[in-house]
């Protein structure tokens, strides 16, 4: 059974990613989907500790409601999955959560929601690709 890593952001980009990822387990694919959502470290390391774990669980509150839509489809369509949310550089969690476990390949928007983007393909789309040592399917 394959692993497939599907990063979820909240945009159409990444919903689409989550179709095409369902699509494929449809079609015959014998593959287990981890869903992940990266937020942003809470605040600054010298904010009170209590605020941190209160914007902590605020962000993780908010990274379920993002996934919620793709878990929601998974579960219709009877795919194996399971959903991470952590904390950090999108890019960089995404790349280490794939080798941490071991993924066979990421399925990906190109382009999500963030305020920075590159001029094709948005700037983490463009570190994944990059830096990947694992197949990465991009999905318009």
């Amino acid at each position: 059974m394959l692993k497939l890593l599907l990063p979820i952001d909240g945009s159409k980009s990444a919903e689409r990613a989550v179709r095409h990822a369902i699509s494929l387990c449809a079609e015959g694919l014998d593959a287990s989907v981890l869903l992940l959502h990266v937020q942003p470290h809470p605040l600054s390391k010298g904010s009170p500790k209590a605020r941190r774990r209160v914007e902590m669980l605020r962000q993780l509150e908010e990274g379920e409601a993002v996934m919620r839509p793709a878990i929601t489809l998974f579960e219709r369509a009877g795919v194996r999955h399971k959903s991470h949310g952590l904390f950090g550089a999108p890019a960089d969690v995404i790349l280490k959560f794939s080798r941490d476990k071991d993924c066979d390949a990421i399925v990906m928007g190109t382009r999500g929601l963030g305020a920075i983007t590159g001029l094709v393909l948005g700037s983490v789309t463009m570190k994944v690709i990059q830096l990947s040592q694992i197949p990465v399917t991009l999905v318009k």
